[in-house]
């Protein structure tokens, strides 16, 4: 399901160029959904120190760099994944009845793939593989990473309009098997999601109330986050329409500390 030739154009882009347009005094990187290039209008974030650039999907200017170094290790694809078998899963969610709700803000998880429908836990299994587990620890460079399907693999989530996940770094020690989780890979399922519908995923310590990168949870996008101490992250407000969810699945990607040394 995973096509991995994907993921490998978009990282050997980061060592293309990337074209550059200039914008007026006060603006920054702009991003549209379906590149490689996934920072928000008006974002710190850039690709170059003090850069300020727009890249439009399938422009053949260049491509952004699907990694980036600030302000910690993280990587963006784009996709990646069958937009059918994508569209599929989101319509397997399970009814919000049935899934964990976080008191007082429309936010509900659950790691029960038996609750999902075929198609959903058909991505699950496809992004629990030992196959992309082998990829992504190419990619990073950290050896030996698994998921733990049986255990704590991560979950799928729904938020709705009004919901936020403020700044928090997790948990990266688990708490019986001693292994320490190393990244976390958000996949994004919500078709047609638009900038104004909030939902960003936010990196890094807020400057003057602002997050340093933020990265728009597009249909078919995967983004990978280191999980270390550092590793400062959450989701902005939810502005979508009422009748529309923010769907996503979560999978952590864990390592023998005995291994691979403290994270």
């Amino acid at each position: 399901m995973i096509n991995y030739a994907a993921m490998e154009r978009q990282l050997n882009a980061a060592h293309e160029p990337v074209a550059h347009v200039a914008h007026g005094p006060g603006t920054d990187t702009a991003h549209e959904p379906g590149s490689n290039a996934a920072h928000e209008p008006g974002s710190n974030a850039a690709h170059e120190p003090d850069s300020r650039a727009a890249h439009a999907s399938g422009a053949a200017t260049g491509h952004a760099p699907c990694f980036r170094a600030e302000p910690f290790p993280h990587h963006v694809w784009d996709e990646i994944l069958p937009a059918e078998a994508l569209r599929a899963a989101a319509r397997a969610f399970p009814d919000t009845s049935v899934m964990t709700a976080k008191p007082g803000i429309p936010r509900w998880h659950s790691q029960d793939r038996g609750l999902a429908g075929p198609a959903l836990r058909e991505l699950c299994t496809a992004l629990l593989g030992d196959d992309l587990a082998a990829f992504l620890s190419k990619v990073t460079g950290v050896h030996g990473l698994r998921t733990e399907p049986d255990g704590d693999w991560g979950s799928y989530r729904l938020a709705g309009r009004g919901a936020v996940h403020h700044a928090h770094v997790g948990s990266n020690r688990h708490p019986e098997t001693g292994r320490l989780r190393r990244y976390s890979l958000f996949t994004y399922l919500s078709e047609g999601w638009r900038p104004e519908d909030g939902g960003w995923l936010e990196l890094g310590e807020p400057v003057h109330g602002r997050s340093p990168v933020r990265i728009l949870p597009a249909f078919n996008r995967s983004v990978l986050i280191e999980t270390t101490a550092r590793s400062l992250h959450g989701v902005s407000a939810v502005h979508a329409p009422a009748h529309v969810l923010r769907k996503t699945v979560t999978v952590h990607f864990w390592t023998d500390p005995a291994k691979d040394g403290p994270a």
